[in-house]
C-alpha cells in the first residue's frame, strides 16, 4: 500500500485541474470573514521538485504545470482569474516565470492561503512522505516567521480521522479528499468517509478528486457520487479534463473533480477555466472538458 509516491505524479495536469479548483473554492469561501476549517486527507509531501529523480522518471508535468506555463509565456491572450491566482502560487516557489522547478502540493496550497483565524488539518500515512511534510511544513512557517499552533498534521489515515474534527466550531470548513485510488479499496473509502463526514456537518465543502479510467470502480464512483448527493439533497459540480487518447500504455489521460456544496461563483470560474486547460493541454483530438452543476450560479 506504500508503492505510490505524488512525487512520481507531482504537476501532472490531474494536479492542475485538482489545485486550480482548489484555490478557486477556497478564494471564495475566504470571502466571508468567518474562520475556516481546512483539511486535507492525503497531503503528500507538501512542496516537489519537479527535477527530482521521481518527477524526471515520469515527467509527468510536462503534461501538466510544464505545459500550461509554456502556454501562457507564448500566448498574448487573456488568462482566467482562476489560472493566474494559481500561477501566483505555484512562483513563490520559483525564481523566474519562465523556469518552474517546485511544485505546491494541496497541503502547502492549504498553507499559503491560511488566514489568521482558519485551522488546517494535514494527513499522511505514507511513512516516507510524512517526514518530508513536516519538514516542509516547518521551513515554510520560519520562512513566514508563523508560530501557527492551529496547524497539526498527522501521520494517519485521513479516512478515518476526518470525522473527528467535523462539525468544526464555526460550522464553516472545506475538506479535500484525493487519495491515490491505486489501492481500490479508496473508491470504497471515499464514500464511507464521506457518508461519515455529512451526517456530522452536512453543510462543510468537501471537494473529491478522482481519475478517469476503464476500470469499473473508476467508472463507477462518479455514478455513486451522484447518487449520494441526490438521495441527501446535496447540491454538487462535478468538472472533468481529459488531455489525450484513453489507451492504457499512455498514463492518465482524464480526471474529475466532484465539489459537494460548491461556493457561489465556482461554477462560473470553472467555465472560464476550462476552455483554457484544453487549449493549453490538450495532446491530440480526444482532449476535452465537461461542467455540470446542480446549482445556478
Amino acid at each position: 500500500m506504500f508503492s505510490y509516491r505524488h512525487g512520481f505524479h507531482a504537476g501532472n495536469h490531474a494536479d492542475v485541474l485538482k489545485h486550480i479548483t482548489l484555490l478557486a473554492t477556497i478564494r471564495l469561501l475566504h470571502k466571508k470573514p468567518t474562520p475556516l476549517l481546512l483539511i486535507d486527507t492525503h497531503a503528500g509531501a507538501g512542496l516537489y521538485d519537479l527535477e527530482d529523480r521521481f518527477a524526471m522518471t515520469s515527467q509527468e508535468a510536462h503534461e501538466g504545470i510544464l505545459a500550461l506555463n509554456t502556454y501562457y509565456q507564448n500566448k498574448n491572450i487573456s488568462v482566467p482569474q482562476g489560472i493566474d491566482d494559481y500561477l501566483q502560487e505555484i512562483l513563490r516557489h520559483n525564481l523566474s516565470k519562465e523556469q518552474i522547478r517546485y511544485y505546491p502540493g494541496s497541503s502547502q496550497l492549504f498553507l499559503q492561503t491560511l488566514r489568521q483565524d482558519d485551522k488546517l488539518r494535514l494527513f499522511e500515512l505514507h511513512p516516507s512522505d510524512f517526514p518530508l511534510l513536516q519538514k516542509d511544513i516547518k521551513h515554510y512557517q520560519q520562512s513566514q516567521n508563523l508560530a501557527r499552533q492551529d496547524i497539526q498534521i498527522q501521520h494517519s489515515n485521513g479516512f478515518n480521522g476526518l470525522k473527528a474534527f467535523l462539525p468544526p466550531p464555526t460550522r464553516r470548513g472545506l475538506c479535500l479528499i484525493d487519495p491515490s485510488y491505486e489501492d481500490q479499496q479508496d473508491y470504497l473509502f471515499v464514500m464511507r468517509a464521506l457518508e461519515s463526514a455529512i451526517k456530522r456537518f452536512a453543510t462543510g465543502v468537501y471537494l473529491v478528486w478522482y481519475p478517469i479510467l476503464t476500470n469499473k470502480n473508476a467508472q463507477n464512483l462518479p455514478k455513486k457520487l451522484q447518487a449520494f448527493c441526490t438521495e441527501k439533497n446535496l447540491p454538487y459540480l462535478q468538472a472533468e479534463l481529459q488531455i489525450k487518447q484513453m489507451t492504457t500504455s499512455s498514463g492518465l489521460a482524464a480526471s474529475g473533480m466532484w465539489v459537494i456544496n460548491p461556493p457561489w461563483q465556482l461554477q462560473q470560474m470553472l467555465e472560464d477555466v476550462l476552455p483554457f486547460l484544453k487549449e493549453a493541454l490538450g495532446l491530440d483530438q480526444a482532449a476535452n472538458t465537461r461542467l455540470f452543476s446542480t446549482t445556478e450560479d
